[in-house]
């Protein structure tokens, strides 16, 4: 499932919505629940900061729009910078607020008006603090800060040319921000973080650990290589164990025979020698630092080694390899 999100003046989107042909600053589709993830936050309350400085200042001075006036400059590179950065809440933001102040500079109260419209648009991004937008504790501090004339949100139905429903928000995210979490609340979704690139996604269930097709052929990647390195060790292992094993009836034999004391001290010692070697070369396998087939030469070579000291041993019972 996916989202689409566009930003423009409201007959720009209609035209983008059903012909594909309005002028408008944003169009995007993502996956769903990307508007939540990707919410502007703010705990630190820049926004407020420069609500207050237009307020101030913005106000006190003739409004040009031949040149920027100076004073608002670092309000405006503020702007400038959340506009162009494409998270769409926070250009949405951007947008909105500089269009309130010069709607609001011939009015009168008009530094109060403003404060009061960008008071409420940017009320989401510090409301949160350092709750995500979709915990608990987060939409009981935007109900909170949710007043009457904000409770309302603009839907459009479906139509022939719309085949979805929009939904429409003017001068606050709050009605958007809740009509989204009801939907989600229906459908039943849950918030899952992808085990492979730790990106939050709406789920249908808690089963669903990656986030798309992306990730989910790197996790097929990876667990393949897993696989073939559990082969891997496990035919190491294997090949080991026989050699061990033809080591151990060697010995077990010796003991049943009259092998003289040096033959035995020699053998034992030899088998002592072969399994710390045996170890070392495993490790060096496994960390590619030796090849497969260098190891099986040298485990031959062992065998060999102890050949020769069960012939010496006794030689009438001596098994073919």
């Amino acid at each position: 499932m996916t989202e689409r999100v566009i930003i423009g003046d409201v007959g720009e989107v209609r035209l983008r919505i059903d012909r594909n042909i309005g002028e408008v600053f944003y169009d995007k589709t993502r996956p769903v629940g990307s508007f939540l993830f990707d919410f502007e936050a703010n705990p630190a309350r820049e926004w407020n900061q420069i609500v207050m400085q237009i307020y101030e200042k913005g106000f006190k001075i003739r409004l040009s729009t031949k040149a920027v006036p100076k004073s608002l400059k670092p309000c405006i590179d503020f702007l400038r910078g959340k506009y162009e950065n494409g998270e769409p809440s926070a250009m949405f933001a951007a947008i909105r607020l500089w269009e309130n102040y010069i709607k609001c500079y011939n009015l009168n109260h008009g530094a109060d008006i403003f404060n009061e419209r960008s008071a409420m648009l940017c009320k989401p991004f510090h409301a949160l603090g350092d709750c995500k937008l979709w915990e608990l504790q987060a939409v009981k501090a935007l109900q909170s800060a949710l007043r009457t004339e904000e409770s309302q949100v603009e839907l459009w139905y479906p139509m022939s040319k719309r085949p979805y429903e929009c939904v429409v928000g003017y001068s606050s995210f709050l009605p958007m921000i809740f009509y989204y979490l009801n939907k989600i609340n229906e459908w039943g979704f849950i918030v899952q973080s992808c085990k492979v690139c730790d990106t939050r996604f709406l789920a249908r269930s808690r089963h669903f650990e990656l986030c798309g097709d992306k990730c989910r052929k790197v996790n097929e990647v990876e667990a393949k290589r897993q696989f073939e390195e559990r082969n891997k060790d496990c035919k190491i292992e294997k090949t080991y164990e026989n050699h061990y094993q033809y080591w151990y009836n060697r010995l077990r034999r010796l003991k049943k025979t009259n092998t003289t004391d040096d033959v035995m001290t020699e053998f034992t010692g030899a088998f002592d020698d072969f399994r710390k070697g045996a170890v070392k070369h495993k490790k060096a396998v496994k960390s590619g630092k030796m090849k497969m087939s260098e190891f099986n030469s040298w485990l031959f070579e062992q065998q060999n080694i102890v050949d020769d000291m069960v012939k010496r041993g006794g030689e009438k019972w001596v098994d073919k390899p």
